[in-house]
């Protein structure tokens, strides 16, 4: 008798299956690390003011953000050098799109946002934790992520209602219409 062996063959995952499957990983690690947070020594107070609270896992929560975020910028650049290199810069319009006209204008409405609301937020003090913070540049960058934050996803909902609405596909029938004449 000889031993048969189980060979598992490697399953190829398409874009939609890998993602559901990331995104499933995050919310469960998202869920195990807030519901330590939240249950394990949430109500501990701080020492030099008892009023306050010192949870104990706030250093853990703080480190899963801080991988999240430089996980995201990691993967950001990094899908920007590889779709540089896919199209080696020489495609400026894929499938009637105009992709380099779409990539352009979407750093420059990003660049343009954070010197805008940079330059345009707040450097009031605020009462943090009792203590008034004043630095100029913290506070003006602050309000520039959350301003900009705001911008771009106004900008990305009037994206897709203009998508769903047709209007665009109704001016390109009109243009076309109107340049056969």
């Amino acid at each position: 008798m000889t031993a048969q062996t189980s060979h598992k063959i490697p399953v190829k995952l398409d874009a939609e299956q890998l993602s559901t499957r990331v995104l499933y990983v995050l919310v469960a690690l998202v869920v195990i690390v807030f519901g330590a947070f939240f249950l394990i020594g949430y109500d501990v107070p701080y020492e030099d003011d008892p009023s306050f609270n010192a949870p104990l896992l706030t250093d853990a929560v703080l480190v899963f953000m801080y991988v999240l975020v430089s996980g995201a910028v990691l993967l950001a650049v990094a899908a920007v050098a590889v779709g540089l290199r896919r199209s080696g810069g020489s495609s400026s319009v894929v499938n009637n799109i105009p992709a380099a006209r779409i990539a352009w204008a979407t750093v420059a409405l990003l660049v343009g946002s954070l010197l805008v609301t940079f330059l345009l937020g707040s450097s009031k003090p605020v009462l943090v934790n009792g203590v008034e913070y004043t630095d100029t540049f913290w506070l003006k960058a602050t309000d520039m992520f959350i301003n900009t934050s705001f911008v771009l996803l106004f900008v990305a909902v009037c994206g897709v209602v203009f998508g769903l609405s047709g209007y665009n596909r109704k001016l390109r029938n009109v243009w076309k219409v109107n340049k056969n004449r």
